[in-house]
């Protein structure tokens, strides 16, 4: 399910774009994206940011992930602070994310987990 914020990446002929959602028009099945990046053979183009619209069909998540070492600093920080609501934010979030691990390695992307693109899915 894709929401706004996330980290996505479409493919536009021959090369993929990398960007974030800004907005999801359900009525019309389109995604606003902010375009940050092109992938075109191999090699990562920076872009000034810029506003594209695709349909959902051509639009995939990217894989961005935090390793259980990092989860485990920032729910520490959040008990030390005494903040039970990001407490408790961080632990879903965490859990959220070891599912889409789980789901992820079942259904390989052409991005790996750094959100860099692979041709080798094995990797």
């Amino acid at each position: 399910m894709l929401k706004n914020g996330d980290w996505v990446t479409a493919q536009i002929d021959n090369y993929h774009v990398v960007g974030f959602i800004e907005n999801i028009s359900e009525a019309h099945n389109e995604v606003f994206i902010t375009k940050v990046a092109n992938y075109v053979e191999g090699v990562t183009h920076s872009l000034k940011p810029t506003p594209k619209l695709f349909t959902v069909d051509r639009v995939e998540k990217l894989p961005l992930t935090l390793e259980k070492e990092d989860w485990d600093c920032l729910i520490d920080l959040a008990i030390q602070m005494g903040d039970e609501r990001w407490f408790d934010q961080l632990v879903e979030r965490m859990l959220l994310d070891e599912q889409e691990k789980i789901k992820t390695r079942s259904n390989p992307s052409p991005f790996k987990s750094d959100g860099f693109y692979s041709e080798n899915l094995e990797n």
